[in-house]
């Protein structure tokens, strides 16, 4: 979640030399958003951190994991490769995966494969409504937005399910009989 335009310089008749820079208002501070989706009943767990770091990965894994075993099951987690979410890339996840090895069942599917892990559903999504064609003059406020966004989400299971194409998302719209039955 980028805080400044994407432009830097634009062209002019003197070519690539001649490229004139253009001020850009902000600052170059970014935040990155974790998030860990229950697709059957809509859970969330959204986060916020200044960098794309192990850390913050373990601590949801180990916050999911924590949920399933008191609901008595193992948790089995899908996560892209990036190279903080894989015990080749980070000490810290391969010191997690063999504490939790009896408890968790961690699965990679290819970068940036939206079939494959629908939580880039979500991030399309939460782009749109926190970043996109919204002008902050602050950078807490764009920071306050994700926030706001993620508890929005976190309180709108439903609604969640529906983003990331679950199979166990509620019909918009009731069936005759489920209105009946309601």
């Amino acid at each position: 979640m980028p805080f400044t335009p994407r432009v830097s310089r634009v062209w002019s008749l003197k070519g690539r030399r001649g490229q004139r820079f253009i001020e850009a208002p902000g600052d170059n501070r970014k935040v990155y958003g974790f998030g860990l989706v229950d697709w059957r009943n809509g859970w969330f767990d959204g986060r916020i951190a200044t960098g794309r770091t192990a850390d913050v990965f373990c601590d949801q894994v180990r916050a999911a994991v924590a949920r399933s075993k008191a609901r008595g099951r193992v948790a089995m987690i899908m996560a892209d490769n990036l190279k903080t979410h894989t015990a080749h890339g980070s000490l810290l996840v391969r010191s997690m995966l063999t504490d939790l090895s009896d408890q968790l069942s961690l699965v990679y599917t290819p970068a940036y494969d939206p079939d494959a892990n629908r939580i880039e559903w979500l991030w399309r999504i939460s782009r749109r409504i926190v970043t996109h064609n919204h002008h902050r003059t602050d950078f807490e406020v764009l920071r306050a937005s994700a926030r706001t966004h993620f508890e929005t989400l976190s309180q709108s299971p439903d609604d969640l399910l529906r983003h990331i194409g679950s199979p166990f998302a509620p019909d918009k719209h009731p069936t005759q009989s489920q209105a009946l039955a309601a």
